[in-house]
C-alpha cells in the first residue's frame, strides 16, 4: 500500500479540528450544572428557597448623619434615608438572627461584599433583593435610580461571580430597574414596573429611562424563554402594588382583588386562575404609595411557608389561622417603620426549587 501523504502542519491541525474536536451544539441552562456547578434558577416566587443573597451591616452605618458623599452633600440623618442613628451593633445582631433563620430551614446562605467605597456609604445594600433579580436562570444585574444605592451593582457582581452564579445580562445605557416592584407571579409570567419606585412623574427623561430599563430586562428573559408572559406596569397610579410580596402559595396571595386595578386582576385570574384571600380589615394597612394591602408574607421559604418579622402577632396568628407555616425573625432595625425596607427586600432569591404545578 502506498503510504499516506504526509501533511502539513497547517493541514495537520485542520484534521485535528475537523475530526476531533466538532463544534457541539448545546444549551446553556442544561450545561449549567456542570460548568457552574448548580442549575442556577429563581424564577418563582414560591418554589423552595435553596441559596439566598444578603447583606451584612458594616462602617458604612458610622458614616449616617455626616455630610452625604453624593448631591447635595446634606448632613442630616435624612439624608441618609434614616429617620434615627442606627446602632451597628444592633444591625449586625439582626442579620445574624436573619442568616441564622435561614440555616435553621436549610437555606444557603450568600453574604454580599463589604462596601468597598472611600468613604462607606451603602447603608440601604442590606436590601440586597433590589439589585440583582432571576432571569430564567442566572441573575440580571440591575441599575438603581438614585445615589444613596449607585454603586451596589459592582460588588454585588463580584459575590456572583466569586459563587459562580452566572450573571446573564447587566441593564446598562440610562435604563433603570429595582428588584422591589419587580416579581415572578410564576415561571411563565413576570412583572416588570417602570418609573422610579416611590412616585410616580412627568419627567420624559425619567420615563424613558425606566422604560430602556423594562425592556433590557424583558428581552434577556425573552431571549431565554420566548414563552414568558411579561407585563409592564406603567407607574402611573395603577394598583398593581408588590403582589409578589403577599404571595403564599402558587398563584395564591393576602389581598382583596380590590386593591389591585380591576384589568390586571382579570388577567391574573383567566391566565393563572389566581385565588385571592382577603384579610380581615384591621389587618390592611396603606402602603407607601397610598394603596391598600393585606399583612406582607415576607420571605416566601416554599409553599405556604414564610419567614417574617417578629413584629406583628396578629397579622402571623392570621396567618397561621389560613394554613400558613411562620417563621417569626427579630429583625426590626432591619426593616419598616424603623428602616425603609421590608424583610422580603433584605432578601435576594439565588436558587428556588420548581414550584409546584398544583
Amino acid at each position: 500500500m502506498p503510504e499516506p501523504k504526509k501533511m502539513n502542519a497547517e493541514e495537520e491541525l485542520k484534521d485535528i479540528y475537523t475530526r476531533l474536536h466538532p463544534q457541539v451544539l448545546s444549551e446553556f441552562e442544561e450545561m449549567m450544572p456542570k460548568y457552574w456547578g448548580s442549575k442556577w434558577k429563581a424564577n418563582s416566587s414560591i418554589g423552595k428557597l435553596r441559596t439566598v443573597l444578603v447583606h451584612r451591616p458594616g462602617k458604612e452605618f458610622l458614616n449616617v448623619g455626616k455630610k452625604t458623599p453624593w448631591p447635595p452633600h446634606e448632613a442630616s440623618l435624612a439624608a441618609w434615608r434614616m429617620t434615627y442613628k442606627p446602632d451597628l451593633n444592633e444591625l449586625v445582631e439582626h442579620h445574624e438572627n436573619l442568616v441564622k433563620a435561614y440555616k435553621d430551614n436549610g437555606v444557603n446562605v450568600i453574604v454580599r461584599d463589604p462596601d468597598p467605597y472611600d468613604p462607606p456609604y451603602q447603608v440601604k445594600a442590606i436590601y440586597t433583593d433590589d439589585v440583582c433579580h432571576a432571569a430564567v436562570y442566572g441573575q440580571v444585574i440591575l441599575r438603581m435610580y438614585d445615589w444613596i444605592r449607585m454603586g451596589e451593582e459592582k460588588p454585588t457582581y463580584q459575590t456572583l461571580a466569586k459563587i459562580g452564579c452566572p450573571v446573564v445580562g447587566m441593564i446598562t445605557g440610562n435604563g433603570m430597574v429595582e428588584g422591589g416592584p419587580c416579581g415572578w407571579l410564576d415561571e411563565k409570567h413576570l412583572l416588570i414596573e417602570v418609573h422610579y419606585p416611590r412616585g410616580n412623574t412627568g419627567d420624559p427623561a425619567i420615563h424613558r429611562a425606566n422604560e430602556s430599563g423594562h425592556e433590557q430586562y424583558a428581552r434577556i428573559v425573552k431571549q431565554q424563554d420566548p414563552e414568558v408572559d411579561i407585563r409592564l406596569g406603567p407607574g402611573y397610579g395603577t394598583r398593581k402594588g408588590t403582589i409578589h410580596y403577599s404571595m403564599i402559595d402558587r398563584h395564591t396571595s393576602v389581598a382583596d382583588p380590590s386593591f389591585y386595578d380591576q384589568y390586571l386582576v382579570e388577567w391574573m385570574k383567566r391566565e393563572m386562575n389566581w385565588n385571592f384571600i382577603t384579610p380581615p380589615d384591621d389587618l390592611v394597612s396603606i402602603d407607601t404609595r397610598g394603596f391598600k394591602k393585606g399583612p406582607d408574607t415576607g420571605v416566601v421559604l416554599g409553599p405556604m411557608k414564610i419567614m417574617v418579622p417578629a413584629a406583628n402577632p396578629k397579622n402571623i396568628k392570621w396567618l397561621e389561622s389560613i394554613g400558613v407555616d411562620v417563621t417569626q425573625v427579630e429583625c426590626s432595625s432591619l426593616t419598616r417603620p424603623r428602616n425603609s425596607g421590608s424583610i422580603h427586600c433584605t432578601s435576594g432569591s439565588l436558587q428556588r426549587d420548581p414550584e409546584p404545578k398544583d
